[in-house]
Formats: structure tokens, sequence, C-alpha cells
């Protein structure tokens, strides 16, 4: 089984991957290389063998019985070679299968568990996007070069050697002596031919993206009518050229290297051929040999001309991409282990969150200071903030006061700060990434919208989900298409922990009480009414996946992915801004309902128009990574501070809008 481990990958990982993956198939190719090496190398003993014993027989009329055993030995390499191609390939392809699911598999768990920064990063995603895609593509490639390369070209090349080496030993070094220069050519090539290719991926990936532009469905209507089809397609040409040329560039001079290797290389066979003659002449060679060594050396000079020389600079090429694979698994992933930690209270006492999260009873930012990696400027400076359970909360502030930071933070998305956030009084970078995560509940601005079934859309945030999208058709689905996990204690439950504190984590919610949970979530949001208009209601694809698929509105689109966050028993729930496209009244009476849907929940509502932000228990005013103010919406008016001055230049802009009613 293939694992991605941090550790020095190098050009011999070309045959420990696929043998890691599938190890009775790779064994099995390499036997099959190897019998063809052995066919190529003792064909050209059985055909001088062959030969000379058919012109003896001819010449002086001296039959030797075993040519008939030479005939018959000619006549099984040959086939075996007819054959052998179609063998490996039964091989090679259930070895490219499980290779590829499990190679594919290793990538994605290792992105799952990188560090959030390095998701943000565009050099990092540069790396990841070489590794992945090559490997997971070129998987059969690396075995085969290396296969053709260790187990075929090279014994072939010494076989023949050798076998010239026994007749005239200073004809087989002038032989090799030819192999040299086209190496060296072809590991220079296989290097520039691969960071060629490196270079040419970020006008590959922009390419690829218009294009998507300029056919994809998501983009249709202002295609349409903005009519930027011909300035789009200018721009996606330039980045295609621009990648093509540097491709071609580079493929263009390996090209003209291997051939010019190859002219060169056929001269000096000849010449070779040239030279064995005076020897068959004077009986140092039989004239049997004389052909079969010289149509071997033909042979061995188009495998060194081209087909070795071409692995070589493809061995060259898989060197450079085990220096990425390197980079990549060396990336840093999310710390999973439980640090100890003192919990309040107690005297070195340890409090480890293993079995579940606790109910939520503080939540603190205790001066706390964050820049992101690689600049020298304070997001967030000194920053203090307490959050208590059952309360309903908004953080505002203008654009730049560092809520989208804060909500990193508060998320664990980035985990280097100084200073404490603890929960329940317990510093959070002790938990356990994922454990970290499962304390919020969140719906975002660009929230996902996914191409799946209602039921699906809005159950995945109940827990993890199995579910299948292959040959289901509407009307057909199984309501079984995942498993639910979520408490047994009905909406948002809690049941008790171990330590008799409440715990959130019961998850293992039977399918009844889960359907049950999803449509008082969906009544609540106001959308069952929608989703059972639709032709197969809850088991109805969402989306342009499909054609028989629906696409909601805007809004319908956000109460899912609020139904969807309702349906989780985190501690706390946050909204950032995913109301943002709505109007301010429409905004205003959702954010209502959702705080009426989350009575008794700790909730955190983010955003830049306050019309909604007076519905909250308690208001943080954020300014230049600080908490300015702080309090209820009556409070922070009645002292006429920056959100007195903020809500009153916003209801001015409603007062415009609406012709005088606020």
């Amino acid at each position: 089984m293939f694992v991605l481990k941090k550790r020095r990958y190098t050009w011999l990982d070309m045959y420990r991957i696929p043998f890691s993956c599938a190890p009775v198939s790779t064994v099995l190719v390499t036997v099959q290389k190897a019998i063809t090496a052995l066919a190529n190398i003792f064909q050209v003993i059985v055909v001088a063998k062959f030969l000379d014993g058919t012109i003896d027989a001819v010449m002086h009329k001296n039959y030797d019985e075993k040519l008939i055993l030479w005939f018959v030995l000619m006549l099984l390499m040959v086939s075996w070679k007819r054959v052998s191609y179609n063998i490996g390939r039964l091989f090679t392809s259930h070895f490219v299968t499980m290779g590829n699911r499990q190679v594919l598999q290793e990538f994605t768990r290792k992105r799952n568990r990188l560090e959030y920064y390095l998701l943000e990063d565009p050099a990092t995603e540069e790396l990841t996007n070489r590794v992945v895609n090559k490997l997971e593509r070129n998987l059969e490639e690396l075995l085969q070069r290396f296969v053709n390369f260790f187990v075929i070209y090279i014994p072939r090349i010494i076989g023949v050697l050798l076998i010239i080496a026994s007749h005239v030993w200073w004809l087989a070094i002038v032989v090799m002596v030819m192999a040299v220069p086209l190496v060296l050519i072809s590991l220079r090539g296989g290097q520039k031919i691969y960071r060629a290719g490196e270079e040419a991926a970020v006008y590959e990936r922009r390419h690829r993206y218009l294009f998507d532009v300029l056919t994809g469905r998501e983009s249709t209507e202002e295609r349409s009518l903005f009519g930027y089809g011909g300035a789009v397609n200018g721009q996606w040409h330039r980045q295609y050229d621009t990648a093509r040329k540097i491709n071609m560039k580079a493929e263009a001079i390996f090209t003209l290297n291997m051939q010019g290797g190859s002219i060169i290389t056929s001269i000096l066979a000849s010449a070779v051929s040239l030279i064995m003659i005076p020897l068959t002449a004077s009986g140092a060679l039989s004239v049997g040999l004389f052909i079969s060594l010289s149509t071997a050396i033909y042979d061995l000079v188009n495998l060194m001309g081209w087909g070795m020389t071409k692995a070589v600079a493809q061995i060259a090429r898989y060197r450079e991409y085990m220096k990425d694979l390197t980079a990549f698994a060396a990336l840093p992933e999310r710390q999973e282990a439980v640090k100890e930690n003192g919990a309040p209270g107690e005297s070195g006492g340890v409090k480890t969150l293993q079995t579940g999260i606790p109910k939520l009873q503080t939540l603190e930012f205790r001066h706390v200071t964050f820049r992101y990696p690689g600049t020298e400027v304070d997001i967030l400076k000194d920053f203090s903030m307490e959050l208590r359970d059952g309360v309903h909360y908004a953080i505002v502030g203008e654009n730049g006061a560092g809520k989208s930071t804060l909500i990193k933070l508060l998320t664990g998305l980035y985990r280097e700060y100084e200073g404490e956030i603890l929960y329940n009084g317990v510093e959070m970078r002790t938990f356990p990434q994922e454990q970290w995560f499962r304390i919020y509940s969140c719906v975002f601005q660009d929230f996902a919208k996914y191409y799946l079934s209602v039921k699906e859309n809005i159950c995945l945030g109940a827990g993890d989900m199995e579910f299948g999208m292959e040959g289901e058709s509407h009307g057909q689905g199984t309501g079984k298409g995942f498993q639910e996990h979520g408490t047994t204690e009905g909406f948002h439950g809690h049941g008790d922990g171990a330590d008799g504190s409440s715990e959130v984590g019961a998850r293992e919610l039977p399918e009844d009480n889960l359907e049950t949970r999803m449509k008082e979530v969906t009544r609540q949001l106001g959308l069952q009414e929608a989703i059972s208009s639709l032709k197969y209601g809850y088991e109805t694809r969402l989306g342009k996946l499909d054609e028989d698929s629906v696409d909601l509105s805007g809004g319908q689109w956000q109460r899912v992915a609020m139904a969807r966050a309702l349906m989780n028993d985190a501690p706390v729930l946050l909204l950032d801004e995913p109301t943002a496209a709505l109007d301010p009244i429409s905004e205003s009476a959702l954010y209502e309902k959702f705080g009426e849907i989350s009575k008794g929940h700790t909730t955190i509502f983010i955003s830049h128009r306050l019309g909604s932000t007076k519905l909250s228990n308690h208001i943080f005013v954020l300014k230049d990574g600080c908490v300015r103010e702080q309090g209820s919406h009556e409070e922070l008016m009645a002292a006429g501070g920056i959100y007195a001055a903020m809500y009153e230049t916003q209801q001015s802009w409603y007062v415009k809008e609406e012709g005088g009613e606020a």
C-alpha cells in the first residue's frame, strides 16, 4: 500500500512507488520485461547459429540436426516478442487501477491536512498541482520507463557487448563509447523539459480557466449579455500560445539533440559493420555471426539513439519530479496530537478533550496578536474578547478592521498567534485540529453550492456521509445514499460527558431522526414549501450538473446553506456575511428567523451592514485590529461612538433609497 511519507524521494522511487501500490503486478511486469530482454540477447546467438548451420548445409552439404533446434528457438523468441506486450498490458492495467486509486487517495489526504496558510500560497498551489496531476496521470509511464531502461535496455546492451567482446574485445569498447554522449544529452534534455513544463504550468492553468469561462454554463448569461467572448478568447489564445511555445521549444531542443545523436551513432554503427567485414574474412567472425551482429548493432544504435535516450530523458524528468514530491511530502500538516495543559483551578492537572467537545461555557481571546506568514503588519493587535454560552453576538467593522482574520483564528485555520484563545479556559492549540473544527458550524459569504440532492446538501452538515452519483436518477433514490451522524438528543441536543459535563459529539443519528430534523430545520427557515414544489422533493438534484437538475435562487441557496449549518451539533454557530447578496430587509428577516431557530445557542454574526446587528444581544465593534466598542445596540447608540456613526450613515442610505422611509 502506497503511503506518502516525509522523506527524500529519488529516481529509485520510480519503481518503489508502483511496487508499494501493486507488488504482484509490478513484479510480473518486471519478469515479462526481463524475459523479453533475454530473448533479445540470445536471439543474436541463435540467429548466428541458425545462419551458420544453414550456410554449412547449403555450401558443404553438411546437415546438422541441431539446425532444427536453432530454428525452433528462433521461432519461440520471435513469437514471445510479439505476444509479450499484450501479456504485460494485463498486469499493467491492474497496477494502474490500484496505483491511481492509492496515489490519489494519499495526495487527497495530504492536501486536506495541510496548514491553511499553505492553501492560500500560490507557490504551494503550483507545487501541489505539479505533483498530483503528473504522478496520478503518468503512474504507468513511471514504471514503464524505469523497467524498460534497467530491465530491457541496459541488459540488452550489456549482453550484445559481451557477445562482441567474446570475439573482438576492442570492438565492444568502441560501441560502448558511442552511448556515453547520448546519455549525457538525454539527462540534460529531460531536466530542461521538466522545468519548461513547470514554467508553462502557470499559463496552462490560466488558459484552462479561461476556457471554462468561454464554455461553462455558469457564465452563459453574462457571456451572452456582455458579449465578452472575443476579448476573453484573445486572452485565452495568448495564454495557450505562451504555454505551447515554452513546451515546444524544450521539445524541439530535445528532439534535435536526440536526432543529431542518432545520426552520429548510425554513422559510427556503419563504420563498425565495415570493420567487421575483414574480421569475418579472416575467420575471426563467422558469416552468421557477422550478419546477426550487424543486425543487432543497428538495433542497438536505434535503441541508444532514440529508445534508450528517451528513457534516460524520462528518468531525468522524473528525477526532477521526485524533488517536487519530496517538497510536497515535507509540507507541514495540521498537528493532531493533544498537548498537555493544566486546566483552570487544577494544580498540575491535565484537561484533554478526546471523547467529544464540551458544551461551551466561555470562549475568550486574551491579548491575541496576529500577522499573516511572511508579512510584517499586525492584523490583530493585543486583541481581547470574551463570548459566553447562549448569547447572540455580532462583530462589525469597516473593511480591513480584522473581521475575516478573526474568523480564521476562531475556526483554527491559522494557529500561529501570540496570546491565547481559550475554550472553557483551555488553550485551543492544545486541541487536535479536527476537534477544533467541530466547535463551529459556519455559513460563509462564499458558501458552497453542492450539486447533489437537496437532502444531501442539507445533511452534509450532520457529519460524515457516503453518497453515490453514478447510475442514480431522480425518482429512483433510495433515501439512503449516505450514512448519517448526528446526536441522539434531537435538534442540537447535548449528551452527558464522561466527566459529568455536557459534551457534543454523540453522533450516530438514525435516519428517521435525521429526516425529522432536516424537515424541521427547512420548515423553520421557510424552505419546505419550495422543496415540496420540486418534482422529486428532497431527492431533487440541485445545480447545473445533470439535465434534470434544478437551480435555486440566491436566497434559496443561502437558506440551504443555513439549514446545513443548523444540522450540525457544534457549540457555536457562525455566520460570516452569508447574506451579503440580499437586500437589507431580506437580510434582517433571514437573520431574525435564524436567531429564533438558534435560540439558546451561541451565535456569531459577522456583518458590515448594521440593520441586522440590533437583533444581537452583544455587539463588538472592530477597528484597526482591536475591539474599540462593545455592548448592546441601544448602549452603543447611546454612546454615540463608532457604531452609532456607522449605523446613522447606513440608515441615511436606506432613507434615500426608500424615498424617505427608513
